[in-house]
């Protein structure tokens, strides 16, 4: 990795002097909701509104600055959005957390959603490793158990949404929400300090690596209520990003004492994504049909950030050497074709003629939480070359 030294430099500059400081200055409120809904200048649009992603995407940024920097502004933000999670946007009537509350406080999608408790769970147990409160740790016990008690399914993966009363379930199910219900009780062992997380962690990884698999053993996205993958069809598909960010939390369940041999369906992932998911600049590419081949045109900024994150781990950490050239290439396209030169931040979308649909910096959905991950790792690997 040493032809990279500079640009793992590059990544602890741009998060602590690009990235985190403008969600700080433009997402934090006196309410502890935060604004994520933002221009492409940074300012906020919107009707303020928070939703359980939103408010917990930006919760784990802020703990990341402060595990970083010990700056006290980033803890404040930390205390403040936990509160926030903790309190409006918690049912205390039937039990979970509600998907969406006004600038107020007050719920305006009822819904229980595994997507958004997962969320709960992984911005709460970053919160914890900030600083320890009864009602910051409660919340997230209750959005643990709400995932494992009350929106899992029989065959152990979870139910994508059920209404505030937790009826109405789905037919279709999804491997996403598992995906980060396993990464936010990686985050509950190792920063939340939750007892048996771990274990959790290592049933619900269990059960996704039971899944029926794909041609190169890729992981399909989407499935019937019998956890059977839908044929290209009925939307079956592959999601790029996916195989990338399940080959890095493999990587990371392993580092954290789950199962070794859990490492070489990490590297199976990483191998589609890396044979399949480039497109002929080095981008990666959103979809693949059940088949592998490509379905979608443009390149979106999440799955750039997912798959230099796994470059980086796996290059420095698995032994992959013949991931560097490929990583380089994806660095220098997000620096040249994702960042937005006059305002900073990261555009959403790059189409093929180069158009951007979308300049905005923030939506509930774009909190940057897959941009502050990459570079966190990068960081870490950074750290790592230090002190060999």
């Amino acid at each position: 990795m040493s032809s990279l030294d500079t640009d793992l430099g590059w990544f602890r500059r741009h998060l602590l002097e690009e990235i985190l400081p403008r969600w700080l200055e433009a997402a934090v409120t006196p309410s502890g909701l935060y604004h994520t809904t933002l221009d492409r200048a940074w300012r906020r649009t919107g009707d303020g509104s928070a939703t359980l992603v939103s408010q917990s995407r930006a919760l784990h940024n802020f703990a990341a600055g402060w595990r970083i920097t010990g700056e006290e502004r980033y803890r404040d933000a930390v205390r403040a959005g936990a509160r926030a999670l903790a309190g409006p946007l918690r049912d205390r009537q039937e039990g979970g957390f509600f998907w969406s509350c006004d600038a107020g406080g007050s719920p305006l999608d009822t819904r229980k959603d595994a997507y958004g408790h997962a969320f709960a769970l992984f911005g709460l147990a970053h919160a914890l490793s900030v600083e320890r409160s009864d009602a910051v740790l409660d919340a997230a016990e209750e959005a643990r158990a709400t995932l494992r008690d009350r929106l899992t399914d029989s065959r152990g993966g979870l139910v994508p949404a059920l209404d505030r009363r937790f009826a109405g379930a789905p037919e279709r199910r999804s491997q996403n929400p598992v995906m980060h219900w396993f990464e936010a009780l990686l985050a509950a062992a190792e920063r939340g300090g939750l007892p048996g997380a771990l274990g959790e962690a290592e049933r619900a990884g269990a059960f996704v690596l039971s899944l029926p698999r794909g041609p190169e053993g890729a992981l399909p996205e989407l499935y019937d209520r019998d956890w059977r993958p839908l044929p290209a069809e009925e939307g079956g598909r592959v999601d790029v990003g996916h195989q990338f960010e399940w080959a890095w939390l493999l990587s990371e369940a392993v580092r954290l004492g789950l199962p070794g041999d859990w490492l070489s369906e990490a590297h199976r992932l990483l191998d589609v994504g890396l044979r399949h998911g480039l497109d002929a600049d080095g981008g990666v590419r959103s979809t693949l049909d059940p088949a592998l081949r490509p379905i979608s045109r443009g390149l979106s900024w999440w799955e750039q950030c997912e798959a230099i994150r796994a470059m980086l781990r796996f290059g420095g950490e698995h032994g992959r050497a013949d991931v560097v050239p490929a990583l380089a290439r994806l660095v220098a396209l997000v620096q040249r074709r994702f960042l937005d030169p006059e305002h900073g931040g990261w555009t959403m979308r790059v189409e093929p003629d180069g158009a951007v649909p979308d300049p905005s910096k923030g939506t509930h959905w774009k909190v940057d939480y897959h941009v502050v991950g990459m570079c966190v790792e990068a960081i870490r690997q950074a750290d790592r070359r230090s002190a060999a």
